[in-house]
């Protein structure tokens, strides 16, 4: 018995820490992002934070690294989303919040529609600071990150099902999202929000439209919930969607 509670403690104690490491890390990126320009610091402090990625034998490196790039993808973006805020204190302390809330509650999230949530999110702080420093940054730089981002959510989702062609499917959307991003490299359009600094690219957008739709549409299948209705439904919502973006969006614009 006083094993079993010792090891009970041991348990609590290691939960507690963890907890209040991945509730001090957002303030430490914050801190640092605004110490050091540009904030290489912050970016190396965020990929330390993986390092149990190493901690097991190195055959098992590559599919801890494959199961951490969502939380990765999400941690670089919150350092890029804070550089870019600037001098705004304010909106910093926002980012940082959120960045928070993702480390506290969304990515313990172990459920079908957590992983998608968790996806979701990724998917859209990942596009966002890519293009974001797509006028710094080569164009295959920017088309690599968006196959990359593409194929890390899609394979945070589809994990979760019994599903033989996970790499396929993956590459494929990983695919897709990189020729959207290609082509919306030259003829990038971005959505300002207020007196906010940092501006919404279209791309993130879309692709959380065509992202939800698509989800939605494996999900239904996979539970054999899926019918003509609810398939014409997911498709005409997700049509009517991308043409209110495309109708309404000032092509003139750029980011």
């Amino acid at each position: 018995m006083d094993f079993l509670r010792t090891k009970a403690s041991r348990t609590q104690l290691s939960e507690i820490v963890y907890a209040t490491f991945n509730a001090l890390l957002p303030v430490v990126v914050l801190l640092l992002v605004r110490a050091f320009d540009p904030p290489y610091l912050a970016l190396v402090v965020v990929l330390l934070s993986k390092w149990r990625i190493l901690a097991l034998r190195p055959r098992f490196w590559w599919a801890n690294l494959k199961s951490n790039m969502v939380d990765i993808i999400v941690g670089v973006g919150a350092v890029g989303l804070i550089y870019l805020a600037g001098d705004n204190l304010a909106l910093q302390l926002f980012i940082t919040a959120l960045y928070m809330l993702w480390q506290l509650i969304v990515k313990p999230l172990s459920s079908t529609h957590g992983n998608m949530l968790q996806a979701g999110i990724a998917q859209f702080v990942g596009l966002v600071v890519l293009f974001s420093f797509s006028t710094v940054m080569p164009e295959i730089v920017i088309i690599l990150g968006c196959w990359i981002v593409g194929y890390v959510v899609a394979r945070h989702v589809i994990s979760n099902y019994e599903e033989p062609y996970l790499e396929l499917w993956s590459s494929i959307w990983g695919l897709v999202t990189a020729q959207l991003g290609w082509l919306l490299f030259y003829w990038t359009v971005a959505y300002g929000i207020g007196i906010v600094a940092i501006q919404i690219p279209q791309i993130a957008i879309i692709m959380l439209v065509l992202g939800f739709s698509g989800a939605r549409i494996y999900h239904m299948h996979k539970h054999e919930t899926l019918n003509k209705g609810l398939l014409r439904g997911t498709i005409l919502f997700t049509t009517a969607l991308l043409a209110i973006i495309l109708i309404f969006t000032p092509w003139d614009a750029s980011l």
